[in-house]
């Protein structure tokens, strides 16, 4: 009687211990997730006037008349490393390149555009397009993986509001 009480005794010790075992496992992989980045841009809208003029207004900043920068956020929880972007046109064309040495956790980096990646956003505003050739390439380092983080994002237009003297798009970047 008492070699079966000892039994069962073990055996609740060896599933309480795989238990803990799932539990800190579980622990680990959350503090693993924390201190992966999270790359993105804020949201843009494109207000194009009657006269053709395309102007670009951040939402996130308020102080600025004319803006032609993107703002990249890092919302994870670590620091991206050595970010290298390319704003690319066609998947191949290369019009802009950007290094970073790091990111850090909460922060943003503004990006200026150049004029080529104004004439792609126009033209296909002007072609009733809502999928631009224009797209961004990420990559990046972070210290959960000693690997090269990459992120492609394709750039779409969507129609925000049309007024009688402008007509407004956002530009969003999708993760493909």
């Amino acid at each position: 009687m008492i070699s079966i009480i000892s039994a069962i005794g073990s055996l609740g010790t060896f599933i309480m211990a795989l238990f803990y075992f799932v539990s800190v496992s579980i622990q680990l992989y959350q503090m693993k997730v924390g201190f992966i980045p999270a790359l993105g841009f804020n949201q843009v809208l494109l207000k194009l006037d009657k006269d053709g003029t395309l102007t670009m207004k951040n939402m996130t900043i308020h102080n600025s008349d004319h803006e032609d920068y993107l703002k990249l956020y890092n919302l994870g929880g670590g620091a991206a490393k050595t970010i290298n972007i390319k704003i690319l046109l066609d998947d191949e064309k290369i019009v802009q390149e950007k290094l970073l040495n790091i990111l850090p956790s909460k922060e943003s980096y503004l990006l200026p555009i150049n004029a080529e990646v104004f004439e792609e956003l126009e033209s296909t505003i002007q072609n009733n397009g809502y999928e631009s050739n224009l797209n961004i390439k990420l990559s990046y380092y972070h210290n959960v993986s000693r690997k090269q983080q990459e992120i492609l994002l394709v750039a779409k237009l969507d129609e925000f509001n049309m007024y009688e003297k402008q007509k407004v798009y956002e530009l969003q970047f999708i993760n493909q």
